[in-house]
């Protein structure tokens, strides 16, 4: 009898054992699962954002290499006669604001050409984007050569807050010169500290304004791309991969990307896809994360919209929970 006790005892025990577990398993399994789904959420929104202000950065910059690029023939003869750039306060940039045009080239005034264009701490665009660096522009034979083309550095060159360093080369099609490839190889450094290594194939298509030379608020363009970036946090390298899956439009005269749709994989799984619109110029894109959920993308400040409202009345709540 004492013996069927003491059995009874251990059967007991026993489940008592393993209903403890299981019951702590249940309790924290469902805390543990939406703990990462919330990081890898937030990640991904991140790295979202990341890439608009990357892509906002990497046009401007590509932007205006292509004016100072296409006109180098025009700037040359000015540079003979002593005549330095400027241009009209009425478009690209602000009153008193060009950046500073040198170039210099090989021997008989031949190639390679290199334009290079310093914006100091701050030259401000008519939009109000502010340019800060240098980019050095090398051109190695004429437009008409078999081995025409165009290297780009760029040295602590600044767009608003973010700084990009690094190297990109342009092929301009020999057949149609309305068409560029970018190569790339750049890094990024955020406002928050945080560094991107991002490399890319861009394909640059101009659909009008390449004849008003002087005159932007007439220029349409259209980019593919095809990149892949690095970012290490904590020491946790993450990889992320963006393809352009309907092309990225850009009026000359709007300062953000007006169309287009891009994908973006991160670790190799889609996290989001980025809608910029029907052509109409206005700040808005939308993000549809792998949930099918959508948000809205300020260009303008280049983050969610009603971001900060909504954690602003998350702390209210969660302040008057607690009175």
């Amino acid at each position: 009898m004492i013996k069927t006790k003491n059995v009874m005892k251990g059967i007991v025990g026993t489940l008592a054992v393993i209903l403890t577990l299981g019951l702590f398993s249940c309790n924290n399994t469902p805390d543990d699962v939406t703990t990462m789904n919330d990081e890898l959420s937030e990640k991904s929104a991140q790295v979202t954002l990341n890439e608009v202000r990357m892509e906002a950065a990497t046009t401007e910059s590509e932007y205006e290499v292509e004016f100072f690029a296409n006109m180098e023939g025009l700037l040359w003869r000015w540079w003979k006669i002593g005549k330095h750039f400027q241009w009209s306060q009425n478009l690209r940039y602000r009153i008193n604001h060009c950046p500073d045009v040198r170039l210099q080239a090989g021997n008989d005034d031949g190639y390679p050409r290199v334009i290079t264009l310093d914006y100091g701490d701050s030259t401000v665009l008519h939009n109000g984007t502010v340019l800060s660096g240098s980019i050095e522009i090398t051109i190695s034979a004429p437009r008409s050569s078999h081995d025409f083309e165009r290297t780009v550095v760029y040295n602590e060159f600044g767009v608003d807050s973010m700084i990009i360093d690094g190297y990109a080369t342009i092929l301009v099609d020999k057949v149609d010169t309305m068409y560029r490839q970018y190569t790339s190889d750049l890094t990024f450094t955020l406002a928050d500290g945080s560094v991107i290594n991002r490399t890319s194939e861009r394909v640059w298509q101009w659909l009008n304004g390449m004849q008003t030379m002087f005159d932007q608020s007439d220029d349409v363009f259209v980019i593919n791309e095809l990149s892949q970036a690095e970012m290490t946090v904590d020491g946790t390298t993450d990889t992320y991969k963006k393809e352009t899956t309907v092309p990225l439009k850009r009026l000359g005269d709007c300062r953000y990307i007006v169309e287009g749709v891009v994908q973006i994989t991160l670790n190799g799984s889609l996290i989001s896809e980025i809608n910029y619109g029907d052509g109409s110029c206005d700040e808005l894109a939308v993000m549809t994360d792998a949930e099918g959920v959508e948000t809205e993308i300020d260009l303008s400040a280049r983050k969610f919209k009603g971001k900060e409202e909504q954690n602003q009345n998350s702390e209210k709540n969660q302040s008057g929970k607690k009175g």
